[in-house]
This record gives C-alpha cells, sequence and structure tokens, in this order.
C-alpha cells in the first residue's frame, strides 16, 4: 500500500507544529533570564529569616519563624507557577535541571554555614547580619546563570537532536 505525500503540505504541517512549539522555548528561556523579581524577593525572604537568628528568640519562637519562612516560600512558589504561561511537560527537564537545583542547595547551606561558623569564630558584632547579607547576595548571583543554564538545551531536545531537514534536501538511506 503506497500513497503520494506531497513535500510542500508535509513541509506546511511541519511548519505549523514546529512554531508553537519554538514559543513556548522562547517563553520559558525569556522567564529564566528576565524574571528577577522573583529572585529578589526569594532573596529578601532569606535574608530576613537568617537576620532574625540574631535575635536570640526563644525556641517556640525560632519554630514560628521557621513555619512563617517555610509557609511563605511555599506560597510564593505557588503563585509564581501559577503565573506561568508555560509549563513543560516532565520529560523535558533534563538533568541540568536537577544539578541547577542540588547546587544551588549546597551553594546556598554552604554559605550560610560558613558565614555563621565564621561570625561566630570572629566574634562580629550584628553576626547575623553579615551571615544573611552574603548568603542572600550568594544565592542572587547563583540563580540567574544556573537558570539560564539549566534550559538553554530546551531547544535542542525539542528537535529530537538534530536539525529538520528541509523540503529540498535530498533523503538518503
Amino acid at each position: 500500500m503506497t500513497t503520494t505525500v506531497d513535500a510542500e503540505r508535509a513541509w506546511q504541517d511541519l511548519q505549523r507544529i514546529r512554531v508553537p512549539q519554538e514559543r513556548v522555548y522562547d517563553e520559558v528561556e525569556r522567564r529564566a533570564e528576565a524574571d528577577r523579581r522573583s529572585t529578589y524577593l526569594t532573596a529578601g525572604i532569606m535574608w530576613l529569616f537568617l537576620a532574625s537568628h540574631g535575635l536570640k528568640l526563644p525556641h517556640w519562637g525560632e519554630i514560628l519563624i521557621l513555619a512563617a519562612y517555610v509557609g511563605v516560600l511555599t506560597a510564593l512558589a505557588v503563585v509564581y507557577s501559577r503565573r506561568s504561561r508555560v509549563r513543560l511537560h516532565r520529560s523535558r527537564y533534563t538533568w541540568r535541571s536537577l544539578a541547577t537545583f542540588l547546587a544551588g542547595a549546597v551553594l546556598s547551606g554552604g554559605t550560610i554555614l560558613l558565614t555563621g561558623f565564621l561570625a561566630k569564630w570572629l566574634a562580629l558584632p550584628y553576626g547575623s547580619l553579615i551571615q544573611a547579607t552574603l548568603s542572600a547576595g550568594a544565592f542572587v548571583l547563583f540563580v540567574g546563570p544556573a537558570n539560564r543554564w539549566a534550559v538553554s538545551p530546551l531547544r535542542s531536545r525539542g528537535l529530537g537532536e538534530r536539525p529538520l531537514r528541509t523540503v529540498h534536501e535530498e533523503v538518503r538511506p
């Protein structure tokens, strides 16, 4: 059983499929590059949480601040995930997404622990403010480039790891 295929019609069909896909990738890349507001808001919340450790609160106060911190970060994540017009299928997330998340956790946690240790060892006044500032600064400096690096291979994955052939190219077996 053979069917004839009009090459020009097949090319138009392919373009109709590819153009919306390119728009999706454009939106994801734009979000990774331009959404600084959520980064600064998250860093500000982190700064407030870390700075509050210098207040010498009772144990129940520390637990209350920790619960508020987790709650605010969760609410922020929900709001920003709902604002996004584009959601990628789970198969589009590469190892880079996981690597970025883990590297961010290691960098943030390491910065918090190191600056906390140094502030106590050097007996700095207002050590929690120094710790909060350095940790939030490291977070802000890491997030932008890391997000761009994590989403950079999406466009090539969407094309099946190889460029599309044009209608005029000769197909060889």
